[in-house]
């Protein structure tokens, strides 16, 4: 008897162990969910929501606030030009002014390629993507990750996400604190800039504001007279980005004022000052209706003004000023257990501006433009690992003020894109995607307006750009190591051009006509060895050409080759070095050659982070880090076709090496 309670007790301690180790087993099982999902990389540009960016129907380049700080930059420019298949260039009318992607560089503002902040567009309607004041003086310490869509995103975002959508995300519902930081360097370049973060039980607030004055590198190149041109490069940029969260209002301001010297329209004798100013605003209020259904309503005011002596042969300023308000409202709705998603949703937009010049008539007289659209897109899951994705978006745009140009009546444009994809993921670690989209741009006031009597002529009949684009992509990653393969062609039809004018008139007038092609392979990968050594790699290669056959529509370089290493020697130091290598560009076909030829470049940069915690301890600061950053290492001199007036070969792009030391403290 006293052996069977024995046996018996035995047998329920037992029990009790097994149901104690099946629970840490499933502990242990949730822990190990719940870091694998922490490691994911998580996005929201493709389809306006949360998702990895495996499952994501769009091939994404992502760059998170690690890596800005590893590597470094003076603007948003140095970063974005270390994204697979970005080409950051200018010319003399505007610096830091195009995000060309996959060779595609059409124009001396960047309309092929969307900007957002926080998901929303910054738009100017007079040039149609001008974002200098975005690229040169958005303050990068401010972001918490910039997704980057390679390829056509018009379905969701309408007009210009052409090549490419850049979604510049913003830190928000950060702990209180406080960081300032003072650099100066090469050029007599000064900046100082603070960020501030504080958050209650319901509303959290976030921003950063920048100051910098630069004399500026010596630009001396010669001119479309073939006479030599010096100036310095001089800038002086304020800038600030606010974002703030209420219960389920937020509010996102981004402002820049900048005043610099650039050679302008014309690359002839010495530069002329000019001012810019852009305001950015939304407002945006998001409620969950039930748990198949939530609403967002988004409001976004953009505000864009230019003071210059634009025209080299004439001796007065010209000022522009343009306002364009969006109203737009998204559903999203899912079923089936997330197995089906769709997001539906329309947006009017406002425009109007105007150009005007002292003692003549207006470039632009005053514009009045509205466009609408009605976009809807849904995913469904047919299995686990297996998503299609189709949507579409129709589009109008019409003119207030119906003013003809060049004796041409205005035509309303209306237009229908759309998009279809496939999503599969073989196993955890690989997968494939195939994508087919359409995309449009509508013309800008410029092309549709201007009218400079034997220079240029807008035309009011314009209708907007079309594209269309094929992308397949093999992905594979593992917990230290990620890789992908992608092959894509996209052929644009429509194009807006320069074309001259009847025999009976001078000048040139814009006009829809001719169509490109652009294809290539691009391979990324980005790994992590031996815990303290991290690699970021990219190879591109593209071709272009006409719709005669004819190669190099675009100036851009065919190969493209980023190489990043960063090593944390210490736990108090950082090192890292960036190689940006692009291949020749092309040349311009019957431009003089007045300057040297643009040859391929390695735009090498350093960046040392050092942690000073220990020397001046904690009652000072939380942290105090000191940042050394060389731009052009190897002291390359750099030179971009000028693409814009195509008179000359080149224009140069850099005052060789630079040197930027920096120093933050957190509080």
């Amino acid at each position: 008897m006293r052996k069977k309670i024995i046996s018996l007790l035995l047998t329920l301690m037992m029990g009790r162990l097994v149901y104690a180790v099946d629970i840490d087993t499933d502990e242990l099982d949730k822990e190990i969910q719940r870091l694998q999902e922490e490691k994911k990389l998580w996005i929201e540009t493709v389809s306006k929501q949360k998702e990895t960016k495996d499952a994501a129907a769009g091939i994404v380049s992502v760059i998170t606030q690690e890596d800005i700080k590893r590597y470094g930059g003076r603007n948003l420019a140095d970063v974005l030009n270390r994204v697979t298949s970005l080409y950051m260039t200018e010319t003399s009318v505007y610096a830091n002014s195009v995000a060309s992607m996959r060779g595609d560089l059409a124009t001396i503002t960047n309309n092929h390629t969307l900007v957002l902040i926080d998901g929303r567009p910054v738009r100017d309607t007079m040039q149609g993507g001008l974002n200098q004041m975005v690229f040169q003086d958005f303050p990068i310490h401010q972001i918490e990750q910039i997704e980057v869509i390679r390829g056509s995103g018009s379905v969701l975002y309408g007009t210009n996400a052409v090549s490419g959508v850049i979604n510049i995300i913003t830190k928000k519902n950060k702990d209180n604190a406080l960081t300032v930081r003072g650099r100066y360097g090469s050029f007599n370049t000064g900046q100082a800039e603070g960020e501030f973060a504080w958050k209650d039980a319901e509303a959290s607030v976030t921003g950063a504001a920048r100051y910098q004055d630069s004399r500026g590198w010596l630009l001396s190149a010669n001119d479309e007279k073939n006479q030599p041109s010096a100036f310095h490069t001089s800038s002086q940029d304020v800038s600030t980005t606010v974002s703030a969260n209420w219960k389920d209002f937020t509010l996102n301001v981004y402002f820049a004022d900048m005043h610099s010297t650039h050679w302008n329209s014309a690359p002839i004798g010495a530069a002329a000052p000019m001012t810019y100013q852009r305001l950015f605003v939304d407002g945006g209020y998001k409620t969950q209706i039930n748990s198949h259904w939530s609403t967002q309503l988004n409001v976004t005011y953009n505000h864009a003004a230019m003071y210059t002596y634009s025209l080299a042969s004439s001796p007065f300023p010209l000022h522009s000023s343009e306002d364009n308000i969006l109203l737009e409202q998204t559903q999203f709705l899912n079923f089936f257990d997330n197995r089906l998603n769709l997001t539906l949703g329309g947006l009017a937009e406002w425009q109007t501006g105007q150009m005007m010049q002292q003692d003549t008539s207006p470039p632009i007289p005053f514009y009045s433009y509205i466009k609408s659209s009605l976009y809807a897109e849904a995913s469904y899951s047919l299995l686990d690992n297996l998503k299609l994705i189709g949507g579409g978006q129709w589009h109008r745009f019409d003119a207030l003020n119906q003013n003809v140009t060049n004796n041409l009546p205005y035509k309303a444009s209306t237009g229908l894109v759309g998009r279809l994809g496939l999503v599969y993921e073989i196993n955890s670690n690989m997968g494939i995607k195939v994508l087919y989209n359409q995309s449009f741009r509508s013309p800008n006031a410029i092309e549709l307006k201007i009218n400079l009597p034997g220079i240029v002529t807008g035309n009011a009949s314009l209708q907007s750009e079309q594209s269309e684009s094929i992308e397949s992509q093999f992905f594979y990653h593992t917990q230290n190591y990620s890789a992908s393969l992608t092959a894509f062609r996209n052929r644009q039809s429509n194009l807006i051009n320069r074309v001259p004018q009847p025999v009976s008139q001078n000048g040139l007038v814009y006009a829809n006509g001719g169509s490109g092609i652009f294809q290539g392979l691009e391979l990324e990968t980005k790994a992590t060895l031996f815990k303290k050594l991290h690699w970021t790699g990219a190879y591109t290669f593209q071709t272009n050409r006409d719709n005669q056959g004819r190669n190099n529509l675009s100036v851009v370089p065919n190969h493209i080759a980023k190489l990043g290493l960063s090593y944390d020697v210490t736990p108090q130091l950082q090192l890292s070095v960036f190689d940006t290598f692009f291949s020749a560009a092309k040349k311009i076909p019957a431009a003089m050659e007045v300057n040297p030829p643009a040859n391929g470049y390695h735009n090498v940069t350093m960046n040392g982070n050092y942690r000073l915690d220990e020397l001046f301890g904690s009652h000072f600061a939380k942290h105090v880090t000191l940042t050394l950053y060389v731009d052009n290492l190897l002291n390359e001199k750099i030179y971009y076709p000028e693409f814009n007036r195509k008179r000359i070969n080149t224009i140069p792009a850099s005052g060789g090496r630079s040197v930027f030391g920096e120093i933050a403290l957190e509080f």
